[in-house]
């Protein structure tokens, strides 16, 4: 930026398309905005609706082209990037947290769950647990990475603009860090959209085709999504592993492919008992009318009386065949494949 920017304002939109040959589908959109340290944490519960939020959170459908629709109900991820020109203060107008948590960390987890200790009081037993996305980036900053947002804060006072550190930092920030959180976003709603295609297998009228589509989608995702490393840079990385991590991406995805595996052999063993009994049908069909012919043959008969007389034994000794227990196991079979 060129100028200094007023709090609370959207300075630029990305918008970032999973799927490039589908216009029409759906997209991220990525908004930059830049406040002011005290106002960052109201900004930041508006966005995510917690109680008694006195901020207003920026209109972002209006900020989008005439040709994009934010959706209804999609849920918002925050990243927040926070320096002091002063050293790192203590938190603001918010009670005593119950667990010993550092100032940073106390900072880190307000800034990423967009939640005060007012909001949700962490449980001293399991509060490492709202920790563990903590991502050790240098001595002057750390990142933490929870389920809704994450959060870069600067351990030291922030120079300004000629601070020969932290302004690559914000830079990493806005570009690299949140592409790899983008790929994490990416990866979670692509999996959520393929445990629902899953789970409707069986209701779809060909479940072989509909197994063969679902595949063909896990082998794309595998080869341009599903990824471990989202750069070169370690950091990178170890943010999407933590964005993993809190949404149980790669348990999700072994389940998917579980599933989907047992689908298979579902669909297989279908298609072998319909074979099977189309084979039996075929036998019992065939058998009477191939018997009713070669007497025919032995006898001379060829005539067309001869030849409806040979019809009419061989339809009667299929349908006797049909009546049998064999029969009546094989129509069953057929009847409860196609159903």
């Amino acid at each position: 930026m060129s100028a200094p920017v007023s709090a609370g304002v959207v300075f630029g939109a990305e918008i970032v398309l999973p799927n490039p040959s589908d216009h029409l589908g759906e997209a991220f959109v990525v908004f930059h905005l830049y406040s002011g340290a005290p106002e960052l944490i109201d900004i930041l519960r508006a966005i995510a609706h917690r109680r008694d939020s006195t901020a207003t959170p920026p209109d972002f459908e209006s900020l989008l082209p005439a040709w994009v629709t934010l959706k209804a109900g999609a849920k918002v991820f925050t990243v927040a990037f926070l320096t002091f020109t002063a050293g790192l203060p203590s938190m603001p107008h918010d009670p005593a947290p119950v667990v010993a948590w550092s100032n940073a960390d106390q900072w880190l987890w307000q800034l990423a769950s967009r939640t005060t200790c007012a909001d949700f009081p962490p449980d001293p037993d399991h509060a490492d647990e709202l920790l563990a996305g903590t991502v050790a980036l240098s001595a002057d900053w750390r990142g933490l990475v929870a389920r809704d947002g994450a959060a870069f804060l600067a351990l030291r006072a922030d120079q300004g603009d000629d601070d020969p550190y932290l302004g690559f930092a914000q830079y990493y920030a806005h570009a690299a860090y949140t592409d790899a959180l983008i790929i994490g976003m990416i990866q979670n709603t692509t999996i959520a959209t393929l445990i629902d295609e899953t789970a409707l297998a069986f209701d779809a009228k060909d479940l072989t085709r509909h197994l063969a589509r679902l595949e063909t989608r896990v082998a794309k995702f595998r080869t341009i999504y599903w990824l471990r490393d989202a750069s070169t840079h370690s950091h990178a990385n170890d943010l999407l592993t933590a964005y993993q991590a809190q949404h149980h991406l790669p348990e999700k995805f072994d389940a998917v492919l579980n599933e989907i595996a047992d689908l298979n052999r579902i669909a297989q063993t279908q298609e072998s008992q319909r074979v099977g009994a189309a084979l039996g049908i075929l036998t019992v069909v065939g058998l009477p009318f191939g018997a009713a012919f070669a007497i025919l043959q032995v006898l001379g008969a060829n005539t067309w009386p001869d030849i409806l007389i040979g019809i009419a034994a061989a339809t009667a000794g299929t349908s006797a065949l049909l009546l049998t227990r064999l029969g009546r196991l094989l129509l069953r079979s057929l009847r409860a494949l196609d159903s």
